[in-house]
C-alpha cells in the first residue's frame, strides 16, 4: 500500500503597493472617524453602558489629537467636542 502526500502550496495574494494618505486626506478620514465613534457614543448612553462610553470616549479624545497633528486645530473648530459623561 503507497502513502500519498498532498501538497498544498499557499496562494500568494499580489496587493497593489498604497500611497499613504496626504495630512488633509488623513485629517478627513479621521474627523469622519470621530464623528462614528460620537454615534457609537450616544448608542451606549441609551444603553445605559457607562463603560463602553468610558471607553468610547478615551478612543474619542485620541482621534481629536491625532486630527490636530494634521490640521493645526482647525478640523473641530465648529464642531461642539463637549460631550456629557
Amino acid at each position: 500500500m503507497s502513502v500519498s502526500e498532498i501538497v498544498v502550496e499557499p496562494k500568494v495574494r499580489r496587493r497593489r503597493s498604497r500611497r499613504p494618505l496626504s495630512g488633509a486626506r488623513r485629517a478627513a478620514a479621521l474627523f469622519r472617524l470621530w464623528h462614528g465613534v460620537r454615534e457609537l457614543i450616544g448608542e451606549a448612553d441609551r444603553l445605559g453602558d457607562g463603560e463602553l462610553i468610558h471607553f468610547l470616549a478615551v478612543a474619542q479624545l485620541l482621534i481629536e489629537e491625532k486630527a490636530s497633528e494634521f490640521t493645526a486645530g482647525t478640523a473641530f473648530a465648529g464642531v461642539d467636542t463637549s460631550l456629557a459623561n
